[in-house]
């Protein structure tokens, strides 16, 4: 079966060949993991270069990470950290009972906002106790 051109797609016309399954399925695959694989190298590196900085950079007193460790912990440890831990949770409730829907404020969410709006909730409610805990 040969892919439709998008010159020949006319709005509203349901004589159209419908959209090959496999083929979506398979770009979202590969999108998926040129996503993860790029997401992962640039973490790798981000992680290399502050090991490298503070195993190797100048001494204590003058590590510019150390002084940043040190008056802003809870921004350089605990936003990413919190960030982790609401992914952690929405794809574990996404893991255990399937696709995330819910209605909140009105709105009804499903599809690819449900997880979204969950995740945005989460770290929202991780950050705000944090703030309340550090104070």
């Amino acid at each position: 079966m040969m892919a439709t051109p998008a010159n020949q797609i006319e709005p509203g016309n349901e004589n159209q060949p419908a959209a090959d399954p496999q083929s979506d399925a398979l770009i979202r695959k590969v999108a998926s993991w040129i996503t993860i694989i790029g997401t992962s190298m640039f973490a790798a590196y981000f992680f290399g270069f502050l090991i490298y900085q503070s195993a190797f950079g100048s001494a204590a007193p003058d590590n510019w990470f150390a002084k940043v460790l040190e008056s802003q912990f809870a921004a350089v440890l605990g936003v990413p950290l919190s960030a982790i831990s609401a992914a952690c949770l929405v794809l574990l409730l996404k893991a255990v009972t399937g696709p995330i829907e819910f209605e909140a404020l009105g709105f009804k969410f499903r599809g690819a906002s449900g997880p979204i709006v969950l995740w945005i909730f989460c770290f929202l409610a991780i950050i705000s106790g944090l703030k309340l805990l550090w104070l």
